[in-house]
């Protein structure tokens, strides 16, 4: 304990606020069974504050206020059910005790040799008066408070998230509770929620520790547990963490000089003698320079741990202009040349070539820029480039934090306690030293703050939170982009009623075939080589011909792998040869990351034990084109490619987060509960693979579902789940022989809701047999386009307005309407294909979306590379994958295979054809 810095309680006298019980008073629900249930211990806290009673209450228990309790008799606390799960740990709640006459003063205890006497508390000891004014928060306070949403909205958040409701129920059924927030928001908003539950825990542990070591009093830990964020808690905590065995400060500490060094460094009786303390004994203390160092490291070892300079570094960080600045090393000259050497051989990193090819960093190889606008992207190329030696990378200041920072310690320390020589002088060379010394370079190739050539002391904790800010947010980006792409491609519309073959593009293995029939079954597998060493072009053209005309397939799948625009090549010139019918067969490029991955999985060999691997991943191509969401979920999101960086980031985040991009897409589109394979039904909301597997045995030992109550006599399945997971569940009529029993069953509508549905029915005289009828959908607008029925619907049933629009809503869907038509992001069908190189700057051409990142979106335009319109050549436009544009070329790069285009116009129809436009100047 006597190696860490203890901070004294405040001697200033405090305010304590008074507040009247109509400011607390907690607001009144009406009765609603379809409002969230409260936890337990929100029901405690309530009535913990009904108890508490009084006109008036202290807000929070002052510092003098501790510091009487602590000698006061203990005083007979409420029963423990009545603490406030937010309150501090080990404090009972101030609200519920009972008033205990006031004791004596207790003496004052004694003061350890970091502690300082009088007026110089507050600066010894890092305590600012901002801290004293903080308020131990609420989970649902710092919420609103950090996401910028209404306290009514960030309480009911909390609520369904204790209660363990999913993103896509909450947005579907309890939409009115959280202000009809988006899905991707309340995504975020659950991030923060998370982030802020595990920020308290920590608090709680560390607040816990310092408590069984006796190393803090209440007012610390009340400033320990009002710390909102982790940079907060760490900055408070810095003082109490053990130092690391065998530093300067350490030795120094050893030889017995701490007394001297804060008796210098605070000012404090009796003056120092530096004569006396030298030992011609003692090595290290044999003369006044080694007594003078060893002080120095003290001082400099307390400074660096003292909160305020903490906090007015980060402040100065903030105010101030940092740079962060990149050049080329000498790794990446010789890179070009070893990069095909460093494939064959075993390289230090273990990543492919292409990306150990330095012209991918050029850009940064004489790069300035400001951390404060300093893109996300930017920020993901330079760390991959400075992970992979490319680039050298410091952050560099100007003189005025240096100034600033030196003047404010100066403040801190120098202006109370005794003035004398020694005093001035050992704290100058102590803070010159913190600018002056010069620091051993770290394994971890940390950033450098340089102030003209010189390092300054509490650098590294300045880098990490920099380095740690930066890269955070580039995480963050990547994963928005990422997840962003995967729901546009997900929800991409399925072609249905159509056979399609696939083909896997590939040189030496040839080209894969697979033809799959309207409802997906395989009908015919192959393998062509158009291409290559073993190139047999007649064949392959006779083999596909031959193929599509017995199967009578007029649509072809094409990988966009390996051998991809060589394929399409071909397809071409057998368009222009008349081989091909281009009045009847077209073909579409599918996105074939994943395929490979899923040909070797665990489903791919249930689906097809007999089939090669090769011709699997030709049938996964071909069934991406007839419905995208349930061939793309049997794959893990992130081997998709349709990110930004998603490389370099943190694999557990990012897998979390495309996990509920799939469980929302996969739920909102719904499923039919009789037919559904275990990789859809799986990431339905409030489902699991157990959950679902126990689902498909049920289905398979009894029969079909007959109705979705049925959920409810499979094992694992509660009431909770089946809440969770009806209403994005369906009985469609073909699974049931052509009747249902109840229609509800095949709409949006939940089961808690169907009472109120048929109310509603009854009272248009309909029936629930015409469900999705034109005539039933007639009548459900005429009664949605009268306020007082809905007004006395809503009041008879105790329903939220907005939930029984939703319902009404529900009710004038078409039957098995799918929800990815609302959408309307159809594939994009070609006939042929134009050459790079007969593009020029000015022409016009139209394509698709395929890829969308934060520095621009990438366009399959029909040649053999897809072109980038980058964000400042987008006019202001948001794009999507899938989107129709018109685009002119604004740079063609023949070197590096890449073109430039500007956008130009959004197609709002649909046309599935595609069509090249070209135009003259």
């Amino acid at each position: 304990m006597s190696s860490r810095p203890r901070r004294a309680a405040a001697t200033k006298k405090k305010l304590v606020v008074e507040l009247s019980e109509s400011e607390e008073e907690i607001e009144q629900v009406v009765e609603d069974e379809y409002r969230p249930r409260e936890t337990k211990s929100r029901r405690i806290d309530r009535a913990a504050d009904a108890l508490a009673g009084g006109s008036k209450r202290k807000r929070w228990p002052t510092a003098m206020d501790s510091a009487a309790e602590a000698s006061a008799p203990k005083k007979k606390r409420a029963k423990k059910g009545t603490e406030d799960e937010n309150s501090c740990p080990n404090e009972s709640n101030p609200e519920a005790q009972v008033e205990a006459p006031p004791a004596p003063q207790s003496p004052t205890p004694p003061r350890s040799s970091t502690q300082t006497d009088g007026a110089a508390a507050s600066s010894t000891t890092g305590r600012s008066s901002f801290w004293e004014r903080r308020k131990v928060w609420n989970i649902h306070e710092l919420l609103a408070e950090t996401e910028n949403i209404q306290p009514q909205a960030a309480r009911n958040i909390v609520q369904l998230f204790e209660n363990e409701n999913t993103i896509p129920f909450i947005c579907r059924y309890r939409r009115d509770l959280i202000d009809h927030l988006a899905p991707d928001r309340l995504r975020d908003i659950r991030n923060t929620y998370t982030d802020i539950v595990d920020l308290r825990k920590k608090a709680e542990n560390i607040v816990s520790q310092l408590e069984r070591e006796n190393a803090i009093n209440p007012d610390i830990r009340d400033e320990l547990m009002c710390a909102k964020t982790n940079e907060e808690l760490e900055f408070l905590y810095a003082p109490y963490k053990p130092a690391s065995k065998g530093t300067l400060a350490d030795r120094a500490k050893a030889l017995g000089l701490e007394e001297y060094a804060d008796r210098l460094l605070y000012g404090s009786a009796p003056k120092v003698d530096v004569e006396s303390i030298v030992d011609p004994d003692n090595d290290a203390l044999a003369t006044e320079s080694l007594v003078m160092n060893g002080v120095c490291n003290i001082i400099i070892h307390n400074i660096s741990k003292n909160t305020n300079v903490l906090e007015e570094l980060r402040r100065l960080q903030n105010v101030h202009r940092v740079f962060l600045k990149c050049s080329k090393t000498k790794d990446a000259t010789a890179s070009k040349t070893s990069a095909s050497k460093s494939s064959s051989g075993k390289g230090s990193s273990g990543i492919a070539d292409k990306k150990l090819d330095s012209s991918k960093f050029e850009n940064y190889f004489n790069y300035q820029g400001d951390i404060k606008t300093i893109k996300p992207y930017q920020m993901l190329a330079i760390n991959r480039g400075e992970k992979h030696k490319f680039l050298s990378v410091k952050l560099e200041t100007n003189d005025y934090l240096r100034r600033d920072l030196m003047r404010f310690i100066t403040d801190q320390y120098m202006t109370e306690g005794l003035q004398y020589p020694l005093r001035r002088e050992v704290f100058t060379k102590a803070l010159e030293e913190c600018y002056s010394k010069k620091c051993k370079k770290s394994r971890t190739n940390e950033f450098k703050i340089c102030y003209n050539q010189k390092l300054f002391a509490v650098q590294p904790l300045m880098c990490r939170q920099i380095r740690a800010d930066l890269k955070e947010k580039a995480q963050k980006a990547a994963i928005d982009v990422f997840a962003k792409n995967l729901k546009q491609l997900l929800l991409m519309s399925p072609l249905k009623g159509e056979r399609i073959l696939g083909i896997d593009p590939g040189f030496t293995n040839g080209c894969k075939l697979a033809v799959i029939s309207e409802t997906a079954d395989v009908l015919d597998t192959g393998v062509i080589y158009p291409h290559g060493a073993r190139s047999n072009k007649r064949g392959a053209e006779q083999k596909l011909v031959q193929l599509l005309r017995d199967h009578k397939c007029k649509i072809i799948a094409l990988g966009n792998g390996t051998a991809c625009r060589e394929t399409e090549h071909w397809l071409t010139d057998m368009f222009h040869a008349g081989i091909l019918d281009s009045r009847s067969i077209r073909y579409s490029i599918v996105n074939e990351n994943g395929a490979s991955v899923y040909s070797c999985s665990n489903v791919a060999t249930k689906e097809f034990p007999d089939m090669d691997m090769n011709e699997r991943s030709a049938v996964s191509i071909a069934r991406r084109l007839n419905d995208p969401l349930s061939e793309y979920v049997k794959i893990e999101p992130r081997h998709l490619g349709v990110g930004m960086y998603q490389h370099d980031v943190a694999e557990k985040i990012l897998t979390e987060s495309l996990k509920d991009v799939v469980s929302e897409c996969v739920s909102y589109v719904g499923v039919d509960l009789n037919t559904a394979s275990l990789s859809v039904l799986k990431h339905i909301a409030g489902l699991s693979e157990k959950k679902a597997e126990k689902i498909i045995e049920h289905r398979m030992q009894k029969g079909p579902f007959q109705t979705r109550k049925d959920l409810l006599s499979v094992r694992t399945i509660g009431e909770k789940s089946f809440v969770q997971c009806a209403g994005f569940v369906r009985i469609e009529p073909l699974s049931v022989g052509g009747r249902l029993q109840n229609p509800l069953d095949c709409t949006w509508v939940h089961p808690e809701s169907y009472k109120v549905a048929e109310s509603i029915l009854a009272d248009c005289d309909l029936k629930l047999s015409d469900i999705g009828k034109a005539g039933f959908i007639a009548r459900i607008q005429e009664f949605a386009a009268s306020k007082a029925k809905i007004d006395r619907v809503a009041k008879q049933h105790k329903l939220p307005m907005e939930r029984l629009e939703f319902l009404l809503d529900a009710l004038q869907r078409k039957l098995l309407q799918d929800y990815r038509a609302d959408l309307d992001k159809r594939p994009l069908f070609k006939q042929g294909l134009t050459r790079l190189d007969e593009l020029s700057i000015g022409d016009v051409v139209t394509g698709a979306v395929t890829n969308v990142t934060q520095f621009g979106a990438f366009v399959d335009v029909g040649v053999e590379r897809d072109g980038l319109i980058h964000k400042s050549h987008m006019n202001n436009s948001e794009l999507s994958i899938g989107d129709r544009i018109v685009a002119s070329v604004v740079r063609v790069d023949m070197q590096r295979k890449q073109l430039g285009l500007r956008l130009e116009n959004m197609l709002a129809e649909t046309d599935t054809s595609f069509t090249f436009k070209t135009e003259e100047g």
